[in-house]
């Protein structure tokens, strides 16, 4: 039959991830992804006030839950990211309280938006490349390449510069625009075509120097692992329907059904 892969696998699969992380119950799985999606809704060109009031309604509450889940594994340490976040903190000037609560916040947001993104981007491509995906490593570097989750993301300059002979100021935003750097003919072979084997792949989905993603090794292993499920037992797949999400910072669908071929 049919299904949509967003809401039946790809939405799913990260958020529990992340909780098992954090050492969150995974029944607080869907409230942590509404929380998300009203924060990342922020990142969008046509926000408003009503936009703007549910981000800080839900940044408040994300954060009182994290407060109250790290108070607790004080008392009880265990083997997971909240334990470790917390002796990071405790080792002096590494992490303050308020930083193991955004770190943690940050972790569910970019771990959870990018990776669905991510996987119905690149799983869109491949279906429409022909389907034969080959390593699923190299696939998910192309998946990212083809059609970045994050497409584009600002900076602040801190000082005065110039950049190819272009002047920015100290406080001036500059746009990265990353989908249009994987792109780049003069790195890439045919950068609009969809090669799953694609190699050398030196693409900038996760950013690049200090800013670099701090969660891409967890967004490629889940990506890999997932993709090779799904493609393992359904190896030819066709896009039924799709629905793209009309953001353009955060790129995605809001409906990808597939079906057998």
């Amino acid at each position: 039959g049919e299904a949509d892969l967003l809401t039946e696998f790809a939405t799913p699969i990260p958020v529990i991830v992340i909780c098992d992380l954090l050492g969150v119950p995974a029944d607080m799985a869907q409230q942590l992804l509404t929380w998300s999606h009203d924060m990342v809704a922020m990142y969008q060109a046509r926000r408003d006030a009503a936009i703007e009031e549910a981000a800080v309604r839900a940044t408040i509450a994300c954060s009182d839950l994290m407060r109250t889940y790290m108070a607790e594994r004080r008392k009880a340490r265990r083997e997971d990211l909240r334990s470790d976040l917390i002796r990071a903190e405790e080792q002096g000037a590494k992490l303050s309280e308020d930083e193991l609560v955004t770190t943690a916040i940050l972790l569910l947001n970019a771990g959870h938006e990018a990776s669905v993104n991510g996987f119905g981007n690149g799983l869109a491509s491949l279906l429409a490349a022909g389907g034969d995906f080959g390593d699923p490593v190299r696939l998910v570097e192309e998946m990212l390449r083809h059609d970045s989750p994050l497409h584009l993301f600002e900076r602040t300059a801190t000082h005065d510069t110039v950049i190819e002979g272009v002047h920015i100021r100290a406080g001036e935003k500059v746009a990265a625009l990353l989908g249009a750097a994987n792109r780049d003919p003069a790195v890439f072979a045919e950068p609009d075509a969809f090669r799953p084997d694609r190699d050398p792949n030196p693409h900038l989905a996760f950013g690049a120097g200090i800013h670099f993603c701090v969660g891409a090794p967890l967004a490629r292993l889940e990506l890999a692992t997932s993709a090779g499920v799904l493609l393992g037992r359904w190896p030819r797949l066709r896009v039924v329907a799709s629905v793209r999400r009309p953001t353009f910072v955060l790129r995605g669908y809001e409906r990808l059904v597939i079906a057998p071929a």
